[in-house]
């Protein structure tokens, strides 16, 4: 991976946050509103910009003229509203559109399992999406937006459909955090759907595949990031139950519904490959809640 001049937004989030110290060796122009949190890494640089401002970035980014751009950043969730997924459609469209006039070389972009819809078992990325709710389908329209504007400008895109990531740093409204919470407290956690199936992926394993999607030499389009295994919420329940010395709440069945992704393409793409077997990530999450408590 030859270093390379390389525009980052959302490198405080939750998945940029992993995936900045991985691009060690480039040059990173971190598009942020908050410099003050990113670390002090060699080769990363703050943009102090607003992405609802194309105004406050595209005169900087013109004279940086990155070569990639990994677009992790959507403001605002967990809210799913409306306003907020057109404001954040606008956002990217006026970045992509800075990026084209700067003759970017590559773009990767983090998109979302959801823009499958109501899937059930294993989905590729020719699925087409079925019953989107709102973010889903803004997701969509600015990968159709990069797709037609890659075409007619000649770069690269990957659009990382990425499944249900966890980690230290998730919200604290996401499955382990709240399960961490209710444990803590003496409580059981309250679990609609335990044989509900997802795909559990470790953040870290995230940010490897994203870095390993922008270094082939593959073809544009959409690639799926998750792990291919389905695990039931239970069986997640379970681990966090025996964090805690309780017993699992749930049997370890089959799962009665949901989905995860077909890995085939990616792994055949880019020989990338999940690394952070489930039960070791949700440990590793659990000892972080731990440490933060």
């Amino acid at each position: 991976m030859a270093p390379a001049r390389i525009l980052l937004t959302g490198a405080t989030g939750f998945i940029g946050s992993r995936l900045l110290p991985l691009l060690n060796g480039h040059e990173v122009l971190c598009l942020t509103r908050d410099a003050q949190k990113l670390p002090a890494l060699n080769g990363v640089k703050p943009l102090p910009a607003d992405l609802t401002m194309p105004d406050s970035y595209r005169a900087a980014v013109t004279r940086f003229a990155p070569q990639w751009c990994f677009h992790l950043a959507w403001e605002g969730l967990p809210d799913y509203s409306a306003e907020r997924c057109r404001a954040n459609l606008a956002a990217g469209i006026a970045l992509f559109d800075t990026l084209a006039a700067s003759r970017v070389a590559r773009v990767v972009v983090a998109g979302s399992c959801w823009e499958y819809g109501a899937a059930s078992a294993a989905v590729d990325e020719n699925r087409p999406g079925v019953d989107c709710g709102i973010f889903a389908a803004s997701k969509d329209k600015l990968r159709r937006h990069l797709a037609s504007l890659a075409q007619d400008s000649g770069f690269d895109y990957r659009w990382a459909r990425v499944f249900f990531a966890y980690g230290a740093g998730q919200r604290s409204g996401s499955l382990i955090p709240l399960c961490h919470a209710a444990y803590s407290s003496g409580r059981e956690p309250e679990i609609r759907s335990p044989d509900q199936a997802q795909d559990f992926i470790h953040i870290d394993d995230v940010a490897r595949g994203l870095k390993a999607l922008a270094a082939g030499e593959i073809e544009s389009g959409v690639y799926n990031v998750g792990t291919g295994t389905p695990e039931t919420v239970g069986h997640v329940v379970n681990i966090v139950a025996a964090h805690f010395g309780r017993p699992a709440p749930f049997s370890e069945s089959p799962p009665a519904a949901g989905f995860w992704a077909d890995m085939a393409k990616t792994t055949r793409a880019s020989g990338w490959r999940t690394s952070i077997p489930l039960a070791d990530g949700v440990r590793r999450t659990l000892a972080a809640l731990d440490r933060a408590a």
